[in-house]
């Protein structure tokens, strides 16, 4: 009886806890903290769309493919990425607002000998990004992280950033406790000139992909 109490205990608080996180990100910064790195790291095996070689392989890769991760956190996707394009003489680019993130990442790329591969500390909001640069942007459960009136103003910075007919793929799944609807991510998406093309999975956990209107 005392471990059923635990345990429900146990469920109760997380799902408080993530109902918290969830209301305060709304006005404020909230990314995962970089002690969770290892939690962020694994694949969630009840959500496909969310693995990481589910993303990788649904994207298109070409000759001197650039791509920016957003939020890359440790690097769950940035670095199978990397070793993926190698061969195609691509470069990933990590984006992340904590810089312990960045320092774990750029410790594994050294050990996996990656030399494609760089860096950049700070928010999608507030950085200046080159323009026109990017073939592919990913933003792997992070738009949910991005306060609410902050979006648009981040979405164009991000608009600016990717090359015309580029590609922006976007992974959400129902366990981040940041989820967002599919409805909610392409109205966002439209307001800041991408139309969808893409749509892998189901409500509960997918990957949608919008590609850049020429202006």
């Amino acid at each position: 009886m005392n471990l059923f109490l635990y345990s429900a205990l146990g469920v109760s608080v997380l799902l408080i806890g993530g109902l918290l996180w969830r209301l305060s990100s709304n006005r404020h910064k909230l990314p995962c903290p970089s002690w969770l790195a290892w939690l962020v790291e694994l694949d969630n095996p009840f959500a496909h769309a969310h693995k990481a070689s589910s993303i990788i392989e649904a994207l298109p890769i070409f000759d001197g493919i650039k791509i920016l991760d957003i939020g890359c956190g440790p690097g769950r996707v940035a670095l199978p990425l990397a070793q993926r394009i190698a061969e195609k003489n691509g470069w990933v680019t990590g984006l992340d607002i904590q810089h312990k993130m960045i320092e774990k990442t750029q410790a594994k790329a050294q050990v996996l000998g990656l030399t494609n591969i760089d860096f950049i500390h700070g928010a999608l909001d507030t950085i200046n990004l080159n323009k026109n640069t990017y073939d592919v942007v990913l933003m792997v459960c992070i738009l949910g992280e991005i306060p609410e009136n902050e979006r648009v103003t981040a979405l164009t910075s991000l608009a600016d950033a990717v090359k015309p007919n580029g590609i922006v793929s976007i992974t959400e799944t129902i366990f981040d406790p940041h989820f967002q609807k599919t409805q909610t991510v392409v109205d966002l998406m439209k307001k800041v000139g991408f139309v969808q093309k893409k749509f892998i999975g189901n409500k509960g956990a997918y990957t949608l992909h919008f590609e850049k209107q020429k202006s």
